[in-house]
């Protein structure tokens, strides 16, 4: 598949949204995708037999355009529509390719900017339509750089024509990227054009701050310093002289224990390679503690799960040891060369919140410790923490309107609050207030996980199912190592009746049972129940109904299932019991309150599902009388 049809192809959609749609279609990682969720995904504000002729139309449209595409074809069935390509075409790779070997084709180049250009000029056509665009581009970038960066380092000071024209590609993808615009700076200012060399920072600067709020960082600063004072200079400083680190940094394995001894010589290996390129960091310096502990620590830790080797990575605050990020490595024994580079570029990330907290540049610290105080008081909640933790979030959001994290923190907040609190309901207002605040986070931070996390529950209360897996699939794609975003999409899959999604999500987090919470348990046993696994269900609830108000319903009713009529019975009993002793809803609520109250908490896209529930729950009660408590 060239990539001038691509683009040809591209160009001759007249329609807007068949554009989008086809790029959807030519991005996304699923081959199939629902027509349901297309339709909601970029026409969710028109009325429903608006939004099913325009779909229709815009299938028309790209059809019509593809006739003259050898290798494509589009396939619409019953409910579903499938952009069929050629055998093993991947954008990303297919993007990467015209630059991974030697010379340098001027015009493929140029093909593979307008592709990724896309992702910016589709921009508004949905705001979900939008953070998946922020992904996909981010991903694409990813893949590009990934190649410049190789080539760059295999060029290394030598062929200044070829650096410079990966480099002026590179901030031409990106004009945030420093280190380009260093190298550029850097090969302008020993041609002698030290004017030149200066606009390139001056660029760069009004770039960073309109776009990320920040200054450049201090080696740019630097080199920028050091060719005013020698305008003519630049051949007899082809680098700027090495600073001092600002931030020292401990880089640590922890023992080697329990199975994942059989393989401590590899592990060392891998530790001793990772702790030499963290040594390359020119921001940080690697030291061993001492009196003064290092001011961030980076510890790697060996395990043996599920029969593979994995490293579990984490980044932590010296002073407190607050953990800042944290990663898990699977099978590091293949292809760790690709596996750390990405491994580093989180891990630099991470360090670079650590140091310079740029996110929160525009809030300041007054901000962020509000923030960090409504996330303790959220960690231990109770009903009356929880509404300190609201107001504090709500005062956040009104002094710093773009702090994404203080929005997904209140969405989420908002989210649960009606679980938390027995007797307590979802209004379309809290409803509403939710989803804005989640819109907000997603608008602020595009590759923030647990904003796209939230915003799924919010789509899921409000009924749009199919745009809650789009922003459930959004989370995964930017963070599937985590236990709480593979346990929580398990059950929001399932909600939308996706079972088979579900319980595939819920093995993969049942993986990660070393680190898992226990309340990510109660999760997976919600997603057990309804895809028929009533043993599971109650193995997970047994002795954990202190953890959530709504895990007696789920009990009492998977032993009921399980032909344990007693047990069922004595657990309902209790649970009831539970109940009242939380009860923020009417005083003296009879039964049929309390079973209303459990009902309505989950949003079932099957309604037969939460009636079989509540005649289940109902047969429960009945039976009381037979097994008295």
């Amino acid at each position: 598949m060239r990539l001038d049809d691509l683009l040809r192809l591209l160009d001759s959609l007249r329609l807007r949204k068949a554009r989008a749609l086809l790029y959807f279609l030519l991005a996304d990682r699923a081959p199939v995708h629902r027509t349901e969720k297309v339709t909601d995904l970029f026409w969710q504000q028109s009325e429903e037999h608006k939004a099913s002729a325009s779909y229709r139309q815009a299938v028309k449209h790209i059809r019509r355009a593809m006739e003259e595409i050898p290798g494509l074809s589009l396939e619409t069935s019953a409910g579903e529509i499938a952009l069929r390509l050629p055998p093993g075409f991947v954008l990303a790779e297919a993007l990467a390719a015209p630059l991974s070997g030697p010379g340098w084709n001027a015009e493929e180049v140029a093909r593979v900017r307008l592709l990724i250009d896309q992702t910016v000029q589709l921009e508004g056509t949905s705001a979900s339509f939008d953070s998946w665009l922020a992904i996909t581009r981010a991903g694409l970038l990813a893949a590009v750089r990934q190649v410049l960066d190789r080539r760059l380092a295999e060029l290394g000071t030598g062929q200044p024509e070829a650096q410079r024209a990966l480099a002026e590609f590179a901030t031409a993808l990106e004009p945030s990227n420093e280190a380009a615009t260093r190298l550029l700076m850097r090969l302008d200012w020993q041609a002698g054009h030290a004017t030149r060399a200066i606009e390139r920072y001056n660029t760069l600067y009004a770039h960073l701050d309109e776009a990320f709020d920040q200054e450049p960082e201090a080696e740019t600063v630097e080199l920028l310093a050091a060719i005013k004072l020698d305008p003519a200079g630049g051949t007899r400083h082809a680098q700027t002289g090495e600073r001092a680190p600002q931030v020292g940094l401990s880089v640590t394995l922890a023992p080697v224990e329990g199975e994942a001894q059989a393989q401590e010589s590899l592990v060392n290996v891998l530790f001793s390679d990772l702790r030499m390129r963290m040594a390359r960091f020119r921001e940080w310096s690697i030291i061993e503690d001492g009196p003064e502990p290092a001011q961030i620590r980076v510890t790697l830790q060996a395990f043996y799960l599920a029969g593979s080797l994995r490293l579990f990575v984490e980044v932590k605050r010296g002073a407190g040891g607050q953990l800042v990020w944290s990663e898990w490595v699977d099978q590091p024994q293949t292809d760790w060369e690709g596996k750390v580079r990405i491994l580093l570029s989180n891990i630099a990330n991470a360090l670079s919140v650590v140091v310079s907290d740029r996110a929160l540049a525009d809030s300041g610290s007054g901000i962020y410790d509000s923030w960090l105080k409504a996330q303790a008081l959220l960690d231990r909640w109770s009903p009356e923490t929880e509404a300190e933790a609201l107001a504090i979030l709500r005062q956040i959001t009104e002094e710093a309107p773009r702090f994404g994290a203080a929005h997904a923190e209140l969405a989420g907040a908002l989210n649960v609050r009606h679980v938390l609190l027995p007797g307590t309901f979802q209004t379309e207002e809290l409803k509403r207030d939710a989803m804005h605040h989640a819109i907000v986070a997603v608008s602020a931070d595009p590759l923030d996980t647990r904003a796209h996390r939230v915003l799924a529950w919010c789509f899921c209360h409000l009924g749009y199912f199919d745009l809650a897996e789009f922003h459930f699939d959004q989370a995964l794609n930017l963070n599937r190592n985590s236990p709480l975003t593979l346990a929580s999409c398990a059950l929001g899959f399932a909600f939308a009746g996706d079972l088979a999604k579900a319980g595939t999500l819920a093995a993969e987090a049942r993986s990660h049972a070393e680190v898992m919470e226990p309340f990510h348990q109660i999760y997976l046993a919600a997603v057990d129940y309804l895809r028929g696994d009533h043993a599971s269900t109650a193995m997970q609830c047994e002795g954990r109904g202190a953890l959530m108000p709504t895990v007696g319903g789920w009990h009492s009713a998977a032993l009921w299932k399980l032909g344990r009529p007693e047990a069922a019975a004595r657990r309902y009993h209790a649970y009831l019991a539970e109940l009242r002793r939380q009860w923020h809803g009417p005083p003296q609520a009879s039964e049929a309150e309390l079973l209303d109250w459990f009902l309505s908490v989950f949003p079932l896209r099957r309604e037969e599902w939460r009636q079989d529930l509540r005649q289940t729950l109902e047969q429960v009660a009945a039976a009381r009388s037979r097994f008295p408590a």
